[in-house]
């Protein structure tokens, strides 16, 4: 019996929307922690898996009983096989429980999503990333294959820690500089990329400077690390795309609005509406919302990977944490539903937009 073998029961009309079983086609390990899942998209579904590079799955796993949802960036090029890569991390359910997937076994799969992605006109890149935060530049670089040019800088403990190192090395129009931080190698720079090491690349090549995009994508300090470096040496935000894979809880969390009044709520979701009353943080717009029996969408519930995204259409909000949305989403009105919580007395909030 297949490990996945409980989800072929699951009749389609009760999974969520959005969501589809798919066929695992094939496992490939990366690396000893690590696994290529590459999935078999039926041709009535080949419309809805369309995606961009750089853009995420969400699965819903059924662990013991315990049903998770989990994002994992889809490392394919486009025109390839659906793809995605997963690390196993320490006390990580869902990663270590996907370890053990094999081909023919099923999972229940959302659509793509995400806004990390890259576009045919950024012509010449720079992508900066750690860990398994290469899986969606990987997408991107095969994708891009010799239409753009890419300069990679990747960073892991050590060379049979990382992923993907082979096929890097393999990609055209790709200049890459790996960085190992146990492991003095050849051809490599020993150590991690942070501030200083970015600054010295960059003085190095100062043509680097003149990319139309920047993709940084990993652990957090590393990212926020990389997106001040580049600030300091004048790269318009504009230019700077980022994607958190583990993030600190040690951050502050964004100061709140002071309001301490009820308010009433009203939530939109493809056609349906629930309305229910709020007051205080405790809950958030999200879990009140499942609440009041909407399939609202989500995956991290940490202000992570954006697929709990509204947008408010009367009243106002404010976020405990953001880390997906830019400074132009939130200005046009976006949240994070599973991070905010009304501050007006009438709150408007769609997920339509």
């Amino acid at each position: 019996m297949g490990f996945f073998d409980r989800f072929k029961s699951n009749k389609t009309d009760t999974l969520p929307k959005g969501a589809h079983l798919l066929d695992v086609k094939s496992v490939k390990s990366l690396s000893d922690a690590s696994v290529q899942i590459e999935f078999n998209v039926p041709s009535d579904l080949e419309q809805q898996f369309r995606f961009q590079a750089g853009q995420y799955l969400t699965l819903e796993l059924d662990i013991k009983g315990e049903k998770l949802r989990r994002s994992y960036s889809i490392c394919s090029g486009v025109d390839e096989s659906l793809c995605i890569g997963v690390k196993a991390i320490p006390n990580g359910k869902a990663s270590t429980f996907l370890q053990q997937t094999k081909a023919g076994d099923q999972i229940v799969v959302f659509e793509p999503e995400g806004n990390f992605v890259w576009k045919p006109e950024h012509k010449k890149n720079v992508a900066i990333a750690a860990g398994s935060g290469i899986t969606p530049i990987m997408s991107m670089l095969k994708t891009a294959g010799v239409k753009a040019e890419f300069h990679l800088f990747y960073g892991n403990k050590s060379e049979q820690s990382g992923l993907f190192i082979e096929e890097i090395r393999a990609l055209q129009n790709t200049t890459t500089q790996f960085y190992f931080s146990q492991e003095v190698k050849e051809g490599a720079v020993h150590g991690r990329i942070d501030d200083e090491a970015l600054r010295a690349q960059i003085k190095q090549h100062l043509n680097l400077l003149q990319a139309d995009a920047f993709f940084l994508c990993g652990p957090q300090q590393m990212v926020e690390s990389a997106e001040k470096t580049l600030a300091f040496f004048g790269v318009s935000p504009q230019k700077i795309h980022k994607e958190l894979f583990f993030v600190s809880e040690a951050k502050a969390p964004i100061e709140s609005a002071n309001y301490s009044g009820k308010s009433r709520v009203k939530v939109m979701i493809d056609g349906e509406i629930a309305e229910f009353d709020m007051k205080g943080q405790d809950k958030s717009i999200l879990e009140l919302s499942e609440k009041a029996g909407l399939d609202a969408p989500f995956s991290c519930r940490g202000g992570v990977c954006s697929s709990c995204r509204a947008k408010v259409l009367k009243g106002s909000a404010s976020m405990r944490m953001n880390h997906s949305l830019t400074d132009a989403e939130v200005a046009e009105g976006y949240i994070l539903t599973c991070q905010a919580h009304a501050t007006s007395e009438e709150l408007i909030v769609s997920f339509d937009e």
